[in-house]
């Protein structure tokens, strides 16, 4: 079962990054409570899969591209821990983005029911410690 939770990430990193968000989002549980850090334009709290629909519909707008490539992910019970790079390019092609975050997935029974998003680096390190895994040294 941990292995598939490591392979079902993966699967939604990948299915995100085709831009195949419906696909995505069924890997998602109808009450997932999706948390986005601060500085984070979009940071809050999101309650259910319509909500977190909502937010990826909004943050697509501004890219014409954007892929998700996991750097590591790691298991702490029934978390995933990926340190992933968000790389994309704005809408309007004038800017090239590349964004270190911190992401925390809770998985059971084959879908997510909470996710964090850390582009802080102190806290997403804090976030990974309280599941006792140490982040690396540096972004």
């Amino acid at each position: 079962m941990a292995g598939d939770s490591l392979d079902l990430c993966r699967r939604a990193y990948d299915l995100y990054g085709r831009g195949l968000f419906e696909e995505m989002l069924e890997l998602f549980a109808e009450d997932v409570e999706v948390y986005v850090g601060p500085p984070n334009f979009e940071s809050g709290t999101y309650q259910g899969r319509a909500a977190y629909r909502e937010l990826i519909e909004r943050w697509g707008t501004a890219w014409s591209e954007m892929v998700i490539t996991p750097l590591s992910m790691d298991l702490a019970g029934d978390w995933v821990l990926a340190r992933v790079e968000y790389h994309g390019r704005t809408s309007d092609g004038d800017l090239e983005v590349r964004q270190p975050s911190w992401e925390l997935s809770l998985w059971r029974d084959g879908q997510v029911r909470r996710y964090e998003v850390y582009w802080d680096p102190d806290q997403g390190r804090a976030a990974f410690a309280e599941h006792g895994l140490q982040g690396p040294a540096q972004t």
